[in-house]
């Protein structure tokens, strides 16, 4: 295995290689802990943290994929809250016999992912573990934050996209599938941008669907003191996550953000029914045995 200099060395490399120059970044990776001007406003942080064998499998993924994943977690929950992300911190434990090209590989996912939002490294931590895990720590900016708890009677439910791609990839890679169809798991592609456009549309309450339709929606009726029903003949799996599809509650005089489905209806009462059925919250935040 690389000596921890040259895998710091080369890490340094990767993330330093954003072509954008940052005024706010005073000190990066290379000391302590970095050092960013702080401007006007709110701070929204994020943390998420992947094992192996718990939340993916190198066997199924590309170290690419898997470092690209763990990153969407973390960017997903800060658009969630309403906010932009800005700085990713990144602590990996690395099993024995991980080599320099394979924490490159890793990180270049990490970068992949945090620049398509404009999100930046500026450090983190190595160390050795029996298993890869990873890690992340998301700094970002919100003028006003999201929260589960504003939810108000009369609000509709809407989602941006249709849950379960990721919780059928899984299945299909469990018995031995490694096509496209499989990627959502692998590699989640999430819409960044339908996130802030409900947030920008005035949305009450949001929450990023990574652990299941179902439980994040039971989060926002118990943090709201609301009910909520959902009553829909889309073709929507209520308990598969990781697919970072965005629900919401809006307002039925605002008008509908893009991609906006809606699905249900934010009532007085407490838990969530689906088509009539009360329903107990599941997750998939990570893999099933």
């Amino acid at each position: 295995m690389a000596s921890e200099s040259e895998l710091i060395a080369a890490l340094q490399a990767i993330f330093e290689s954003a072509p954008e120059p940052d005024d706010r970044l005073l000190v990066g990776i290379g000391d302590d802990a970095a050092v960013i001007s702080q401007p006007k406003g709110e701070v929204v942080l994020a943390t998420d943290m992947s094992v192996e064998g718990v939340h993916f499998k190198r066997e199924w993924s590309s170290l690419f994929e898997i470092g690209a994943k763990v990153a969407a977690a973390n960017l997903a929950d800060i658009y969630a809250m309403g906010g932009k992300p800005e700085y990713l911190l990144v602590a990996a434990a690395l099993p024995a016999g991980f080599s320099v090209g394979e924490i490159q590989e890793l990180a270049r996912g990490i970068v992949d992912e945090a620049s398509k939002v404009g999100a930046r490294v500026v450090g983190g931590d190595l160390t050795a573990a029996k298993e890869l895990v990873i890690s992340i720590a998301v700094y970002g900016s919100v003028k006003e934050p999201v929260l589960r708890s504003g939810a108000r009677v009369g609000d509709l439910v809407i989602i941006n996209d249709l849950p379960g791609r990721s919780a059928a990839g899984w299945d299909l890679l469990q018995a031995g599938v490694r096509d496209e169809r499989t990627m959502q798991h692998r590699r989640p592609v999430v819409d960044y941008l339908a996130a802030r456009d409900f947030a920008l549309a005035g949305v009450s309450a949001m929450a990023d669907v990574s652990d299941g339709l179902v439980s994040e929606l039971s989060h926002i009726a118990r943090a709201s003191g609301v009910g909520i029903e959902i009553s829909t003949d889309e073709p929507i799996d209520f308990h598969g996550g990781e697919d970072h599809v965005f629900v919401a509650t809006i307002s039925p005089h605002l008008p509908f953000p893009r991609q906006a489905i809606e699905i249900g209806r934010v009532v007085l009462g407490k838990g969530v029914r689906v088509n009539g059925e009360m329903t107990s919250h599941q997750g998939f935040s990570a893999l099933p045995e």
